[in-house]
């Protein structure tokens, strides 16, 4: 039995993540807990955490396995003798579910309950996803079945991703270390705020570029057992010259 339907992980991850977290603002808004929330501060409070904790769990397992769809896509557009490579591909896997295991931790120990718990799950999460894509990008120049255009916005969103979560970084080591105060504090507070929900965008921009590989891809089930492999008999999928 062949299963296509594989390109339509990215797009559940990514409708998942952004209806959910929209969700969470509103109700952390409305309900007067928090009027400009960070992405942590709309699960800072109930019933908000428990909405949060299920966003993002799902978003974790939904992340375990399109990092492992990724990792088959790469490896099979290799070859046997680039063993680099294939080692470098193997090491960008651990580093995927390194992330999710970072967001279910940030999913599990909210801001208030654990906050040093939570800060190095969404850590782990944030910045380990972001040098995750781009690796990925870089490689995908030469693998990827998407047009030029499309690897550089992948690549672009990625660099763009890193910038504002740097941003967010200093922003936030400003907050803690109380490096200025009134207005000041106001103002870091705000690009922190800003740069961390444009982040998450640029995120969700890259996970939208796996559409075309992965639609390129089936799930096959026989006696031998569960393989991903190229869809067979497609001849629509072509290298970008």
């Amino acid at each position: 039995m062949e299963i296509r339907g594989l390109a339509l992980l990215p797009i559940l991850w990514i409708l998942w993540t952004l209806l959910g977290l929209c969700v969470l603002a509103a109700l952390t808004i409305i309900s007067g807990h928090n009027k400009y929330p960070y992405i942590s501060d709309t699960g800072k409070q109930y019933p908000e955490s428990v909405i949060y904790t299920v966003i993002f769990m799902v978003n974790s397992i939904l992340g375990a396995g399109i990092a492992y769809i990724q990792y088959r896509f790469m490896i099979i557009q290799s070859e046997p003798s680039e063993k680099r490579y294939i080692i470098c591909q193997k090491i960008l896997l651990i580093v995927g579910w390194i992330v999710c295991i970072g967001t279910a931790v940030n999913a599990v120990y909210s801001v208030k309950t654990n906050p040093t718990a939570h800060r190095i799950g969404a850590g782990m999460a944030f910045f380990l996803l972001a040098m995750y894509n781009l690796c990925q990008s870089v490689y995908l120049y030469k693998r990827s079945f998407s047009s030029r255009c499309i690897c550089h916005f992948r690549l672009a969103a990625t660099l763009m991703t890193i910038l504002l979560l740097l941003t967010v970084a200093v922003n936030l080591c400003a907050i803690f270390f109380q490096l200025c105060n009134g207005l000041c504090m106001t103002i870091f507070y705000m690009t922190g705020m800003i740069a961390e929900w444009t982040g998450l965008v640029g995120l969700v921009m890259h996970q939208l570029t796996n559409y075309t590989d992965f639609q390129s891809l089936s799930l096959k089930i026989s006696r031998e057992g569960v393989t991903i492999c190229l869809r067979e008999k497609n001849q629509a999928f072509k290298m970008p010259v």
